[in-house]
């Protein structure tokens, strides 16, 4: 809670920073100006459908997966409280800090997809990173190889990025609101997994004796 409450304070305080900061405001307006310059028909299209991924549609199917995991006991049930905890730390983070920043958005004029409520921080931009981390963390628990390891985290980090591309490309975020989500993100997950980490080891060792072997399933 702690750290919970000192990420998000920082997270306000660089959002209150962003606001007042001509340099901060000159960078997200060039950036803003030269992603819009460089749009395509084709480039929107594919960033529309993108943004979904940052949604509440890969939020419930992460938890759909995670759960299912946690039922056929392949995933210890400390691992879907600590996703919830990582999830409600998110939101609430994420809320809070667009009420009390409360950052104007880019131009209506260049929106290519609906938006509402406050700019800072990202909230589709949190989301994903929230789950395609869990994605990733849950799927290389069954991964051997460390090139198939290092190439589902790859995914999970350009899933991430185009996400958080999308939101500036369709003009409804600045590129540092993307970029606060995801540090947010980051540290709350670092902190969460180094908090439980020996918790979650006992768990896993746990589970795994209770599985049965090969030998006594046949």
């Amino acid at each position: 809670m702690a750290a919970w409450v000192g990420l998000t304070g920082i997270l306000i305080l660089a959002g209150f920073g962003a606001v007042h900061s001509s340099a901060v405001e000159a960078f997200d307006r060039h950036i803003t100006s030269t992603v819009v310059a460089h749009r395509t028909p084709a480039l929107n299209s594919v960033m529309r459908a993108l943004t979904w991924l940052g949604s509440w549609v890969a939020l419930v199917a992460t938890g759909v997966v995670v759960l299912a995991l946690a039922v056929r006991r392949n995933l210890a049930w400390l691992s879907v409280g600590l996703v919830l905890v990582a999830w409600a730390g998110e939101v609430v983070a994420v809320s809070l800090a667009k009420h009390v920043v409360r950052r104007q958005r880019p131009p209506t004029e260049l929106w290519l997809y609906p938006a509402h409520g406050w700019s800072w921080p990202s909230g589709h931009a949190a989301t994903a990173a929230l789950t395609f981390a869990v994605l990733a963390i849950v799927l290389t628990r069954s991964l051997h190889h460390r090139l198939a390891k290092v190439a589902t985290w790859s995914a999970a980090v350009v899933v991430v990025a185009g996400v958080g591309f999308s939101r500036i490309e369709l003009g409804v975020h600045w590129t540092t609101d993307v970029l606060a989500s995801l540090a947010f993100v980051t540290g709350w997950l670092v902190v969460i997994f180094a908090v439980f980490a020996k918790d979650l080891r006992a768990a896993e060792s746990t589970l795994r004796i209770a599985q049965p072997t090969t030998s006594e399933v046949a």
